[in-house]
């Protein structure tokens, strides 16, 4: 999730020019770790309090705090708060990876040892989707003490994806759970949040030599109860593992950057669906909000269910042609439905039926025919996805 502010920067006692519409990032705690700490937890620099801290012992070597961004994004700068830092000086150094594992110095240095409150380190428009801070003590002893770290960017930077990799390796999928084509009839296998960060990867999912997560859907997969269509698709979960079931109230965004490799007819390349009704009395439903399509001919369509209890109306956006890379945005408010296909805006209004019920984004390859043949199918691949609640 994304605030946004406009920001002037004080480094060193000298002025920055003012950084216009920069964005800071929302981090789980989940997203949060370190080297090791006392009882001063790493999640204590994230949660909006200079009060508290993360705290760890260098005496027998540097220590880290790490933030794994759920994406990439171009980091403009770091806010950061020390304990007793307007009497401490810190050898610290900021660094920033693609991929958690080799990593860009961007600051080697100190902190100014007179202020305790959040002050910026500037990263330059750096790409990325993993910052870490690394310190070996203070002038005062050996212990790495902060007390607050903020992550500041420009939007969406340029990670260059890692074909070696598995899925998990190259996005943030923390908030997945991914859904299959195989298992039993009526109940196919998923994997959770979990196991796609720990590495799983299969013919149905999986990391192509372009470093695209990748989608592989046939026709003969099976199906959940309620849907007569196979699929290899991604659905949102919450941090701590729940599924997801949020309000329409509020601004609801999925982006995706896809290309369809090829497909028998169509297939639904992102979803928003219901969950859970949040109002007592309303029925259960199975239905989606909206499903957008990709057709073998290159259309992109927009279905919209007119109510929870079925129908849907189709709306043609564009035609983006097979094997072409094309970015899309699913964004929901109470009010309204905005499509956007290569950042071409197509606005619909929400159908009132839906309200007093929760919902979740869905991602991936969700075929919308079936046959005979395994080798016949939907091939789907992803170079970018997030999503984000405000």
């Amino acid at each position: 999730m994304l605030k946004s502010q406009a920001a002037m920067l004080l480094l060193a006692g000298a002025v920055v020019a003012p950084v216009q519409a920069q964005t800071k990032l929302t981090i789980p705690n989940a997203n949060v770790t370190a080297s090791s700490s006392d009882s001063n937890l790493p999640v204590n620099a994230n949660d909006g309090s200079l009060a508290t801290r993360w705290s760890a012992d260098a005496t027998n070597g540097a220590q880290w705090l790490q933030y794994n961004l759920g994406g990439c994004y171009q980091v403009s700068y770091a806010n950061l708060a020390w304990y007793n830092g307007d009497s401490r000086k810190y050898n610290l150094s900021l660094k920033i990876s693609n991929d958690g594992s080799n990593w860009t110095d961007v600051f080697n240095g100190s902190n100014s040892g007179t202020t305790a409150q959040l002050k910026p380190y500037t990263f330059g428009d750096r790409s990325g989707r993993y910052v870490r801070l690394q310190a070996t003590g203070s002038n005062v002893n050996n212990w790495v003490s902060l007390s607050e770290m903020e992550i500041w960017t420009n939007g969406a930077g340029n990670c260059a994806l890692n074909p070696s990799l598995p899925p998990g390796g190259n996005f943030d999928l923390n908030i997945w759970q991914l859904q299959l084509p195989v298992g039993s009839p009526g109940s196919p296998e998923t994997k959770s949040p979990s196991q796609l960060e720990g590495g799983y990867s299969s013919s149905y999912f999986y990391t192509d030599t372009d470093g695209a997560m990748t989608f592989w859907c046939p026709e003969t997969g099976v199906t959940t109860p309620n849907s007569d269509h196979p699929r290899s698709e991604l659905r949102e979960m919450n941090a701590n593992g729940s599924a997801a079931n949020w309000s329409l109230s509020g601004t609801h965004v999925m982006n995706a950057t896809v290309k369809v490799v090829k497909v028998p007819s169509s297939t639904a390349i992102g979803q928003i669906h219901i969950g859970s009704a949040l109002q007592s009395g309303l029925p259960a439903s199975t239905k989606p909000l909206l499903e957008l399509y990709y057709r073998s001919s290159g259309d992109i369509v927009l279905g919209i269910e007119n109510s929870p209890s079925g129908g849907q109306t189709p709306h043609t956006l564009t035609n983006i042609p097979l094997n072409t890379t094309f970015t899309y945005q699913i964004k929901a408010t109470s009010s309204t439905i905005t499509v956007s296909i290569n950042g071409v805006p197509y606005s619909f209004a929400m159908p009132a039926g839906f309200t007093g019920y929760g919902e979740y984004f869905k991602a991936g390859n969700y075929i919308q025919s079936n046959g005979s043949d395994p080798n016949v199918g939907a091939l789907v691949k992803f170079y970018a996805l997030s999503v984000s609640h405000n």
